[in-house]
């Protein structure tokens, strides 16, 4: 066989390490002091920050953050998300643990994305189950 002929299985062959970009924006309002948790990978913010993560294409993925200080009533952390370009929150705010992007409590507030998040994206935008 020639050497610049590709074989059925090296044609079929997806790399999947690295090809999930997980962006996490979030927006601090006032003076608050929060952690941001993306898949066991902690970072400390007490600005705004722009966290982009790799992981596998076949990953779930779990966004926490949790207010450390802050002053209740005049600040909060708003969250934005998006994954491969595709934007999650605050368009699908409704299935985080507290139903919103925006956090002003000292409760955990938590996206869990279960693996395969294409098939999740497909269900939630109401194109159905892919096989």
């Amino acid at each position: 066989m020639r050497q610049d002929i590709k074989t059925f299985s090296d044609i079929t062959a997806i790399e999947t390490r690295g090809s999930l970009r997980v962006q996490v924006k979030t927006t601090a309002h006032g003076t608050v002091k929060y952690t941001v948790q993306v898949n066991e990978r902690y970072t400390t913010a007490v600005y705004d920050t722009n966290h982009i993560h790799y992981f596998d294409l076949l990953d779930p993925v779990s966004i926490k953050i949790k207010l450390e200080e802050f002053v209740e009533g005049t600040s909060g952390v708003e969250v934005a998300v998006a994954i491969n370009g595709l934007e999650v929150l605050p368009k699908y705010q409704h299935l985080s643990s507290k139903q919103n992007n925006y956090i002003d409590t000292l409760d955990e507030w938590q996206l869990l994305i279960p693996a395969n998040f294409y098939t999740w994206y497909h269900e939630i935008t109401g194109q159905g189950w892919i096989a």
